[in-house]
C-alpha cells in the first residue's frame, strides 16, 4: 500500500494531533497531513504552551482550528494515527472501515498512550510533545524508503 496521507487524531484537536501533523508536514514534507479529534473543541485554539511549542519548532500552526473527524476525513487518509488505545477503538466502532488503517502514534516504540496535557503545565506539555516526536520519527523511519523512492520516480 502506498502511503501519501496521514490523519493524526486525538480527543480535543487543539494539543497533541496538531503538534503532530506538524511535527509529520516537517519531517516527511511530500506526506498530506491533516488532523482531528473524536470530541473536538471545535474551532477551539491550541493552548498557549502548546503554541509556543509549534512556534519554536517553526510549526505553521497559528491558524489551526479544532476539527472533529469524520467519515470523509477518514477516507482521504491512507493512515490515521491516535494517541490512545481508546481513540483507536472508538474509531475502529464508529468507522468499521478504517479497521487496518489506525495505529497508536507510539506503534513501533512502546505502544503506549501519549497521555493528554489539556489544562496542566508547559512541562507536561514538552513531556508529551518528546513522545510525540519519538512516535513520528518511528513512522517516517519506516515510511520514509518509500516516500523517498516516490519523490525519486516523481522528479
Amino acid at each position: 500500500m502506498q502511503i501519501d496521507s496521514v490523519l493524526c487524531i486525538c480527543t480535543g484537536n487543539i494539543c497533541r494531533s496538531p503538534l503532530a501533523e506538524g511535527l509529520f508536514r516537517k519531517r516527511a514534507q511530500s506526506l498530506r497531513v491533516a488532523s482531528a479529534g473524536i470530541g473536538a473543541v471545535v474551532a477551539g485554539t491550541m493552548p498557549d504552551a502548546a503554541a509556543n511549542i509549534a512556534t519554536r519548532e517553526h510549526f505553521d500552526l497559528d491558524s489551526h482550528r479544532g476539527k472533529q473527524v469524520t467519515r470523509p476525513m477518514l477516507q482521504q487518509h491512507d493512515l490515521v494515527m491516535v494517541m490512545e488505545a481508546g481513540q483507536k477503538q472508538w474509531l475502529v466502532a464508529n468507522y468499521p472501515e478504517s479497521r487496518g488503517r489506525v495505529f497508536l502514534l507510539t506503534h513501533w516504540i512502546s505502544g503506549d498512550d501519549i497521555a493528554d496535557p489539556y489544562r496542566l503545565n508547559s512541562e507536561v506539555f514538552e513531556q508529551v510533545y518528546s513522545e510525540i516526536e519519538a512516535g513520528v520519527d518511528s513512522w517516517v523511519a519506516r515510511l520514509k524508503p518509500a516516500i523517498d523512492g516516490r519523490n525519486r520516480t516523481a522528479g
